[in-house]
């Protein structure tokens, strides 16, 4: 490896998940100690460009491709590093050549970036994830987000989902930080007043399964930690909101009552097509013991239209369980044909044009829904974390994961307000005054 003797501006540029943030905040923090001059974005003018890529869909694929060749055509002298799951797909060599790209660095590779900067090549284990440790994943400080952390907690997923890559791309075996580690991780980020920490992994439920603990446990030793701040977990399947979960969410006044809970359809035909290993009526089951102990928790969603052999009658059972649950946020996308997956060989596979009708159906009927639940926000009180402030408006998101536009607060706080109306994105709210005592 050729060592390098002058500090260079890097840009970091991160696509997909939240696991692909985390590990960017990692490679961002190893480049800035080691001298380096590290900004996100696509800016023109840096020596180098690190993509942290994504692969969950074709679409995904198609969006790395295209940032490939855009930084290539503004940036012709620079150097360009592809990295993430993107790249764990084996590829012929002769096509990261024709993108432009002069480095490329898997999931393993990625987090030793000071070791492979100055190289040329393709570096990528395809079963890195076999030796994988997490343990040593730590970031000291979250620099792209200001008031929020992400936090890294587990890897691997042995769910048996037809349609998905990541697993082949991540690894079935479920990798998970000791809770001791996780606390320290936390408290350095709480103590730098990062308000918010948002736990995350390829399949969160299954935390601590390799460690004989569980994701319960964590929440407990976290919610124990000094300092001004709350808890937020990210997406989690439907089959590991157990009880004892449940329990410790009502129970914990730091952790917000917002779940991210990937349905992907609302039939459950085709969640067994899927391998989904739940039904439609078990999910609306964890929702109603959520809403047991708050009528208005959160629940946010993923939903994939098309999947093969959907009929119309089964996409209408998607739209009777939105409506039921109504959910805060759906993020709707068409199902995907993904190398080596059981779905793709599957019969049946839908037009696409029949796919974005659905999809297009969905999306509205996913916005009146939104905003029926929204509209039951109105006169509540909220505690929003601002993170910005634009023509004079305030801007951050609540405990429900409610997007506000307010009249005050400070960026990075947290500020208490009253929500006043409803907007198409989020709602608007306004600081709750404090009394003044008339003794």
């Amino acid at each position: 490896m050729n060592r390098i003797d002058k500090a260079l501006r890097i840009s970091v540029i991160t696509q997909g998940c939240k696991l692909n943030q985390y590990e960017s905040e990692m490679i961002i923090e190893m480049l800035e100690n080691a001298g380096h001059i590290v900004y996100s974005g696509e800016d023109q003018g840096a020596d180098v460009y690190i993509l942290n890529s994504c692969a969950v869909t074709a679409e995904a694929e198609r969006k790395v491709r295209q940032t490939v060749r855009h930084l290539r055509k503004m940036n012709p002298d620079s150097k360009i590093i592809l990295s993430g799951c993107y790249v764990q797909i084996p590829r012929v060599e002769e096509e990261y050549k024709i993108l432009g790209v002069d480095l490329v660095l898997g999931n393993s590779e990625k987090k030793q970036i000071l070791k492979y900067l100055s190289d040329t090549g393709t570096y990528f284990n395809i079963g890195y994830w076999e030796e994988d440790d997490i343990s040593f994943e730590i970031v000291e400080n979250s620099v792209t987000e200001r008031s929020r952390a992400f936090i890294k907690v587990e890897d691997g997923c042995d769910n048996s989902c037809t349609y998905c890559v990541i697993r082949s791309l991540r690894g079935t075996k479920t990798r998970s930080k000791p809770i001791e580690v996780v606390v320290k991780e936390v408290q350095k980020l709480v103590n730098k007043k990062h308000r918010e920490i948002v736990i995350t992994g390829l399949n969160l439920g299954k935390y601590g399964k390799d460690l004989g603990t569980n994701l319960a446990e964590l929440l407990r030793n976290l919610s124990k930690i000094d300092g001004e701040f709350r808890i937020r977990l990210s997406s989690i399947n439907p089959e590991d909101i157990t009880d004892e979960l449940i329990d410790v969410i009502k129970s914990e006044e730091r952790i917000c009552n917002h779940l991210h809970i990937p349905i992907q359809s609302g039939s459950s035909t085709v969640l067994r097509r899927m391998g989904r290993g739940y039904t439609a009526e078990q999910f609306v089951e964890k929702v109603n013991k959520l809403r047991a102990f708050d009528p208005l928790f959160s629940i946010t969603t993923d939903i994939m239209v098309g999947f093969p052999g959907e009929t119309e009658k089964e996409f209408a059972e998607t739209l009777e369980v939105v409506e039921k649950v109504k959910f805060s946020k759906v993020h709707t996308f068409r199902y995907s044909q993904r190398p080596n997956t059981p779905a793709s060989r599957l019969e049946n596979q839908i037009p696409g044009n029949i796919k974005k009708e659905r999809a297009e159906i969905l999306i509205k009927h996913s916005e009146n829904v939104a905003n029926e639940y929204k509209k039951k926000l109105v006169g509540k009180n909220a505690v929003i974390l601002v993170e910005g402030i634009q023509n004079g408006i305030y801007y951050g998101y609540d405990e429900y994961y409610i997007p506000h536009e307010s009249n005050g607060g400070s960026i990075g706080e947290f500020s208490k307000v009253v929500i006043c109306s409803v907007t198409q994105e989020g709602v608007v709210s306004k600081v709750v005054q404090k009394q003044v005592s008339n003794d």
